[in-house]
């Protein structure tokens, strides 16, 4: 009785296999992904390629934390079969970059051929089950982007809504300064120019601070509209992906544009507006 096995360990095994042949596919998909967003972003602008750069130097970072568990008895002891196609994932899309991957990549193989008996190169999962787990990886990273990224633009939109509300109040000051300044006197009209201005920038700031392009709604929108047309999941992954590599900080659009920018956007509060159009009567 002890010789005969419970299932366990064969489904495990099975796991594992469709886990190591959908890695080496995420892996080459996540890496090839990168390269054509970083050729994008030389071939447009500097100023995107080094941002795009910045990016990438920290994912690579976190790539490395990642990986570091690999060479520990206690990660192998306890790593699930998603774990072990995941971390596998991220150093073969990785390999062609850093050494580290490559070394990570290298040890993973001698583990998985020694406990498990398993070939990375000829892992052997079942065709169909591999595609789901491609998709759902794909799925699973571009969420973590999403993640990640709208963690940063909600704290840089309370950025911007900050500055908007400072403006604002300079905005107020001048009002006020021009209240006070004589009728028809050269402090009223430059206090009223200078309370016009600041109340230009203050739209401007604010409506940057507004929904970002580079959205998951609109994101969710393109996916379904692509997958209505027939297109398969993985490209629509692809696009989606190449997306998330090409979105542009909203300060970026913010430090280039004039206070004097004319497009609709966003009032601030209509009352000092009001006081101008009584002084100018």
């Amino acid at each position: 009785m002890a010789d005969e096995s419970d299932g366990i360990s064969e489904a495990f095994e099975g796991q594992l296999r469709v886990a190591v042949t959908a890695a080496g596919r995420v892996g080459e998909i996540i890496a090839r992904h990168r390269e054509e967003a970083a050729r994008r972003a030389q071939a447009e602008s500097q100023q995107q390629a080094r941002e795009l750069t910045s990016r990438f130097q920290a994912e690579r970072q976190a790539a490395r934390v990642e990986l570091s568990g690999v060479y520990r008895n206690d990660w192998w002891d306890r790593a699930t079969p998603e774990q072990i196609g995941t971390t596998l994932a991220t150093a073969r899309a990785w390999g062609n970059e850093d050494p580290e991957a490559v070394r990570a990549e290298s040890r993973m193989r001698d583990e998985l051929r020694t406990r498990y008996g398993v070939d990375a190169d000829q892992a052997g999962g079942d065709p169909q089950a591999v595609q789901a787990a491609i998709d759902a990886e794909l799925l699973r990273r571009q969420a973590e982007t999403e993640r990640q990224r709208g963690t940063g633009e909600e704290a840089e939109a309370a950025l911007l809504m900050r500055e908007a509300d400072r403006v604002d109040r300079q905005a107020d000051a001048a009002d006020q300064r021009a209240e006070n300044a004589p009728e028809g006197s050269e402090e009223r009209t430059q206090a009223r120019e200078v309370a016009q201005s600041h109340e230009r920038t203050a739209k401007s700031v604010r409506a940057e601070a507004g929904p970002k392009y580079d959205s998951a709604e609109r994101r969710e929108a393109d996916a379904n509209k692509l997958e209505a047309r027939g297109i398969d999941k993985e490209a629509v992954s692809a696009k989606m992906s190449a997306d998330v590599g090409n979105a542009k900080p909203a300060t970026k659009a913010v430090k280039g544009a004039p206070a004097t920018a004319t497009k609709a956007k966003p009032a601030r509060s209509t009352a000092p507006r009001v006081q101008r159009s009584e002084l100018e009567r």
